[in-house]
C-alpha cells in the first residue's frame, strides 16, 4: 500500500524540527492538526509557530500536485487559534512520487536525502494581493533548504514594512518633542549636537531620537533576562521611568 501524504507530512515535520534548535520545542512545528485556524476546521499540512515571529504554513502534495499552490495561497490572511497571529507566509512544496514507496525509517532517510523537493513561497495578507517567489517555476532543494526558506518567511515583507513605518513615525514624533525641548533647554540641545558633531537641525534631532530608540530596544531585549540580567529594568516599567527621571534631575 502506498504511503499517504499525511504520513509523509508527519515525517517531514519531524525532519524539520531537527534543523533548528528553536523548533525542537513541543508544538513549534506541527503537522496535520485540525482546529489550528480561527473559524476553520481546515488543517495545514505543516504549521511552524516559532515564538516572536510570524507563523508559516507549509502545504505539500505529491507530483503532479495540481492543487498545492491554491491551498498554500488560501492560508494567507487566516489567523492561528493559539496566539491570534495572522499567517502572512505560506510555502507550497511538490513532493517526488517515489516517497509514497517508503515508510517508517526508510521514509525518513529518503526525505532527508531527497535533493528534488520543489518549493515556492507566497507572502501577503490575502490570497488576492499575495506575491510569489520565484515569480515562475520552482525552487529545487532539500529539506534543509525548505527549513531555511521557512525561517526567512517567518519575518515577511509586510511585517518589515509595517515595522519600518512605525519606526519612521515614532522618530518623527520624537524629533518634534526634541525640538520643543531645544527651545526650553537650549543647553541640552547644544550638548546633543556636540556629542553627535552636528548642527541643530531636523536631521540631527532625528538622529538623536533614532539612537534613543535603538537603546530602548536593546534595553528591553536585556530586561529581566537570565542570571544577572534579571536586575536589568524594563523600559515599560514605572521603576525604570522613575530611575531615568532621577538620573536626568541629578545631571
Amino acid at each position: 500500500m502506498a504511503t499517504t501524504e499525511h504520513t509523509i507530512n508527519d515525517a517531514l515535520a519531524a525532519l524539520l524540527r531537527e534543523t533548528r534548535r528553536a523548533w525542537r520545542t513541543a508544538d513549534v512545528v506541527s503537522s496535520e492538526n485540525t482546529g489550528m485556524l480561527v473559524g476553520s476546521n481546515k488543517r495545514p499540512d505543516i504549521l511552524v509557530l516559532e515564538p516572536s515571529v510570524s507563523p508559516v504554513v507549509i502545504e505539500t502534495e505529491v507530483v503532479p500536485a495540481v492543487t498545492v499552490e491554491s491551498e498554500a495561497i488560501t492560508r494567507l490572511g487566516e489567523n492561528v487559534r493559539t496566539n491570534g497571529r495572522m499567517i502572512l507566509s505560506s510555502i507550497a512544496v511538490r513532493l517526488p512520487e517515489r516517497l509514497k514507496k517508503h515508510s517508517g525509517i526508510s521514509l525518513q532517510k529518503e526525505l532527508a536525502a531527497a535533493p528534488d523537493l520543489e518549493m515556492s513561497l507566497y507572502t501577503g495578507s490575502s490570497s488576492e494581493t499575495c506575491s510569489r517567489w520565484p515569480h515562475s517555476g520552482w525552487l529545487t532543494g532539500t529539506a534543509t533548504d525548505l527549513s531555511i526558506l521557512a525561517q526567512s518567511a517567518s519575518v515577511p515583507p509586510d511585517v518589515i514594512e509595517q515595522a519600518a513605518n512605525h519606526l519612521v513615525d515614532g522618530v518623527t514624533a520624537a524629533a518634534g518633542l526634541v525640538g520643543e525641548m531645544a527651545q526650553a533647554h537650549p543647553g541640552a540641545m547644544e550638548a546633543i549636537c556636540k556629542e553627535l558633531r552636528q548642527h541643530d537641525d531636523e536631521q540631527t534631532r532625528r538622529m538623536a531620537t533614532t539612537i534613543l530608540a535603538n537603546a530602548f530596544v536593546f534595553q528591553e531585549g536585556l530586561a529581566r533576562g537570565p542570571g544577572q540580567l534579571s536586575e536589568v529594568l524594563s523600559v515599560r516599567g514605572t521603576t525604570w521611568v522613575r530611575h531615568t527621571h532621577e538620573i536626568c534631575r541629578s545631571g
